[in-house]
């Protein structure tokens, strides 16, 4: 059944994004855009697939999803009865066709987005992929920078998502660590700096204190006691004063000074400016808290090596890693070590093997039934390997991973790296409505993206097949 006014709309009274039933609230509202998709299957992440499901969009955010849901007369219905609709992938780390270089040392000021250039870039085939973010990273070693997260198509003003993850290497320990600890030496140097400037300061204001109040006049003790008081106007004797002699009391009033003279603004101490390569190491050893911190790791033994540099260091948290070689390096070392610490873990979506084994090894799943979240993005910026992915996603769930967390993966996961968890990654009331229609399951081999949409509105189709 459906409202046959258009004034009535839809408000969710859980943060549930899934509904068994039709809502029966209205909307402050009576301007609002709404659009309507009817699919065959809707993958939410956020709670059970919806078979037969509807998504319910109010200018370009989701408002409800569920099945037989109530919606305005007046919405515009996309129908989509043989697709399956998902939240759009997130590629959290990629240098997708930006210039190469390399650089090394400490540039926490420089980040991608000084680099990035929208109109430059094709996104067209990350698009066909499904993915409808992207977060590009500084290239270099050491401490490389700040990442920066762009929507791959849509509305100009809307495409620049903010920075991300503050990116640092431990892949070569011999050169990483001194950059990494020296960096760290600097920072502790930088709030000393301030410290000291603080300290410096108070004492200067206490002793300016102290010699104003030296320089102030001291109180009259009081009149002679063999002063007679005397009434205004009239001698000691009691006779009255000629009148030019009487004083005028208004002339007695001195002038006033300028206000800026009366009531002069308190000195305030500014600090001197940080060092901006260091600043965000400083936000953590200062105040507890900063960007999110991103170790890229090319074995297990990296992560010994990061331990040491921080062990007098426990402000800086190790809690987000990038896996580099998936697929060939010894991390089955450290995946209870990582799964214990909650980390938060990015890898490649491959089947390696256990060194010097035949042993089929799926890091990934390791990596889930260890405790890790799991981040899975493509091994190289490629568009037959961004096509591949969900192929890719298929084989480990195969093999052990569980089909959501494989899903997630690429979705939520990915959002949480990147600060985002709360716009995008899932459906669920409230969030943007950035999505793909796929004309079969996400994890067949045959299965493509047909349609992306991106703030509400459809950014990319692909041709009818024939």
């Amino acid at each position: 059944m459906r409202i046959p006014s258009p004034l009535l709309v839809l408000t969710c009274l859980a943060p549930m994004v899934c509904a068994p039933s039709a809502a029966h609230a209205q909307s402050d509202r009576q301007d609002e855009a709404f659009v309507v998709i009817k699919a065959a299957r809707v993958i939410t992440l956020a709670g059970p697939e919806q078979p037969r499901g509807e998504i319910v969009l109010a200018d370009g955010k989701i408002r409800l999803a569920g099945t037989d849901l109530e919606y305005p007369k007046s919405a515009k219905v996309i129908d989509a009865h043989g697709e399956v609709v998902m939240p759009g992938l997130i590629l959290p780390r990629t240098r997708w066709q930006l210039p190469a270089y390399s650089r090394s040392g400490v540039h926490g000021d420089q980040g991608a987005a000084q680099e990035v250039f929208l109109e430059e870039i094709d996104f067209q085939p990350l698009l066909e992929a499904g993915f409808t973010a992207v977060c590009f990273y500084p290239a270099g070693t050491g401490v490389s920078g700040p990442a920066a997260i762009y929507r791959t198509a849509g509305r100009t003003e809307s495409r620049a998502m903010g920075t991300a993850y503050l990116r640092i290497t431990m892949s070569s320990p011999g050169r990483d660590k001194q950059v990494l600890r020296q960096a760290i030496d600097n920072a502790r140097k930088e709030i000393e700096k301030v410290e000291q400037a603080r300290k410096a300061w108070e004492e200067k204001q206490k002793k300016a204190q102290e010699e104003a109040a030296k320089k102030k006049p001291a109180e009259p003790a009081g009149k002679p006691e063999d002063e007679k008081k005397t009434e205004p106007g009239k001698e000691q004797d009691g006779k009255e004063k000629p009148k030019s002699q009487i004083p005028n009391p208004k002339s007695q009033i001195p002038n006033p000074e300028p206000a800026a003279q009366q009531k002069q603004e308190p000195e305030k101490f500014v600090p001197p400016k940080i060092d901006p390569a260091v600043q965000p190491l400083v936000d953590w050893i200062r105040d507890k808290k900063g960007p999110a911190l991103l170790f890229e790791l090319a074995s297990a033994s990296d992560l010994r090596h990061l331990d040491d540099v921080l062990e007098r260091s426990p402000e800086i948290p190790r809690t987000l890693f990038y896996l580099e070689r998936s697929s060939a390096a010894d991390y089955h070392h450290v995946v209870a070590d990582l799964g214990s610490r909650k980390t938060l873990v990015l890898a490649h979506p491959l089947l390696g093997e256990l060194p010097y084994t035949a042993t089929r090894y799926n890091l990934p799943a390791e990596l889930v039934a260890a405790g890790c979240s799991l981040v899975l993005l493509p091994q190289v910026d490629a568009a037959s390997e961004l096509k591949y992915v969900r192929n890719r996603l298929a084989s480990l769930v195969r093999t052990g991973l569980p089909r959501e967390e494989a899903l997630k993966a690429v979705t939520l996961g990915a959002a949480k790296v990147l600060g985002i968890q709360d716009r995008l990654g899932s459906i669920e009331k409230g969030k943007d409505a950035d999505l793909i229609f796929l004309d079969g399951d996400p994890l067949a081999p045959e299965t493509r993206v047909t349609r992306v949409m991106i703030g509400g509105e459809i950014v990319w189709e692909a041709p009818k097949r024939p």
